[in-house]
């Protein structure tokens, strides 16, 4: 009995992929170092709280890890088929557990102690990379998830997630059937659901031709899908690579951090002033992204994303000032941080508020003036430079800065705050960009294959944003603000992107 109990152990063992191509006396370890464990549905396997001195590998059955409040609300963060390990995370750090492990079917897993892992991935390390692999992977799918939580609709997340089921080798035409093998409740605890709400969800995809339901089992049409993919572009995270933090020591240590920082940043200033030009620069962006984001949560629209990119764009705000605050040593560089300074507070503090009409009237001035001001303080430090290289950054730099004033302008104009000010300062804005955008791709043309490629992304995403600007009737708004506030990001990233370049460029 013992020795059938230990073979079908090395077979089932031998077959995942973790332990493939193991040395017959380092899968001997193995087996030595893991049990059989079978669960009744709805058994707890650990416990949040727990310590556990073990891996755990899903031979059948499923599994979903959760993370629970104090409340009793409950959070479904990985539904876990045959095949699919867990516990490692949890087994080799030193904290108690976060999340709890519970079979939701009659389950049957291998339960592999620390102690047999150890020692094999002594004698061979394939093993510890593939663990380290297999911890990649899912940190890289959590980002995923959380960004998606952050930018997506729960209709797309859903999608997303049946199309998963589909696998990639979906066909392109027909339908394609998958079968949902979890519960209603489960799957809507994985997307922050109430179960209606998954329901209405996915009524709502059905509505739209994209899927058909039938019970646990749902076709996915996959021509009107390809069509809904290709037709929506959805906004990304935006990157700021010059962005630093400055670091918190205390006492002496801060001062010796400081006089680091200014020497370096001294060092710097004596070779060019284009990181200044580009930061500042994105002082100038800055203001407008805050204002069109704000506006967004007055009018109650793309509200999650909205709120993340308004605290984003206030954290790189606060921390671009810093950075900047030693480079600015000439009288007017110094008097235009001095005003930003003065602004910044009151600024922050309307950002800060709850959204409201007349808070939207304040915003209209004061997101004015700090653009104005940061506008001084990118032309003092291309005035220092006084390179063709430090031009580009600034020209390239407020086309950034356009990107978000147009969507700002479109939002004030629509909410009647100042709208024939607004209509101008649009058409302006519209009209600056196209011109900055043909000079631009003009001279890559001559001097740079990749900044030009950058430039025809930017140009595709400008015509989108352009056409998207034109109204029919009142009740296009929605639509249309939802659209340009992704284009506007999608552009903005894209700008980014063309003004790192041009950092790049060697100097003169």
């Amino acid at each position: 009995m013992q020795a059938t109990f230990t073979r079908n152990i090395k077979k089932a063992l031998g077959e995942l992929s973790l332990f493939v191509d193991l040395a017959p006396e380092q899968l001997g370890e193995l087996v030595a170092a893991t049990r059989c464990i079978a669960c009744e549905k709805d058994q707890p396997i650990y416990r949040a709280g727990d310590s556990v001195n073990e891996m755990y590998v899903l031979l059948s059955g499923q599994v979903t890890l959760s993370l629970s409040s104090n409340r009793g609300n409950e959070k479904v963060i990985e539904v876990l088929g045959a095949g699919q390990s867990f516990g490692e995370a949890e087994l080799f750090a030193s904290d108690p557990c976060l999340v709890a492990a519970v079979a939701t079917k009659p389950s049957q897993l291998l339960g592999i102690r620390r102690e047999g892992l150890c020692q094999v991935m002594a004698a061979d390390p394939r093993l510890a990379l593939r663990l380290m692999g297999v911890l990649a992977r899912r940190q890289v799918d959590m980002e995923t998830e959380l960004a998606a939580r952050h930018f997506c609709s729960g209709s797309r997340r859903l999608l997303d997630f049946i199309l998963q089921l589909a696998g990639p080798n979906r066909d392109l035409v027909g339908e394609t059937t998958v079968t949902l093998a979890v519960s209603k409740k489960v799957l809507a605890s994985r997307f922050d659901m109430q179960p209606e709400t998954l329901s209405r969800t996915l009524r709502d995809l059905a509505d739209s031709g994209l899927i058909v339901v039938d019970g646990s089992r749902i076709r996915l049409r996959n021509s009107a899908v390809a069509r809904y993919l290709d037709d929506e572009v959805l906004p990304q995270p935006v990157n700021f690579p010059n962005l630093r933090r400055l670091p918190r020591l205390a006492g002496n240590g801060c001062a010796r951090a400081a006089s680091t920082l200014a020497a370096r940043s001294q060092a710097r200033d004596s070779r060019s002033y284009c990181d200044s030009i580009n930061q500042a620069g994105r002082l100038r962006m800055l203001s407008q992204r805050m204002a069109k984001s704000w506006l967004m949560l007055e009018t109650g629209l793309l509200a999650r994303q909205s709120r993340l990119i308004l605290r984003q764009s206030m954290d790189a705000f606060g921390g671009q000032l810093l950075a900047l605050e030693a480079r600015a040593n000439g009288a007017e560089s110094a008097a235009a941080m001095a005003e930003l300074a003065r602004l910044w507070p009151r600024y922050q503090a309307l950002l800060d508020a709850d959204p409201s009409r007349q808070a939207a009237r304040d915003l209209f001035g004061i997101n004015e003036d700090v653009l104005q001001a940061a506008q001084c303080l990118t032309l003092s430090f291309e005035q220092a430079d006084g390179t063709r290289k430090g031009q580009l950054i600034n020209l390239a730099g407020r086309e950034r800065m356009l990107s978000q004033r147009v969507a700002k302008f479109f939002m004030f104009r629509h909410m009647g705050i100042k709208s024939a000010q607004c209509r101008v300062e649009l058409d302006d804005a519209s009209q600056e960009f196209s011109a900055a955008l043909v000079e631009l791709t003009s001279v890559a043309q001559d001097s740079s294959p990749v900044i030009l490629g950058e430039l025809e992304s930017v140009a595709e995403h400008w015509n989108t944003m352009q056409s998207t600007l034109v109204l029919r009737n009142g009740n296009d708004f929605a639509p249309t603000a939802r659209k340009l506030f992704t284009t506007s990001e999608n552009l903005l990233r894209r700008m980014e992107a063309a003004v790192d370049l041009y950092a790049r460029l060697p100097p003169g």
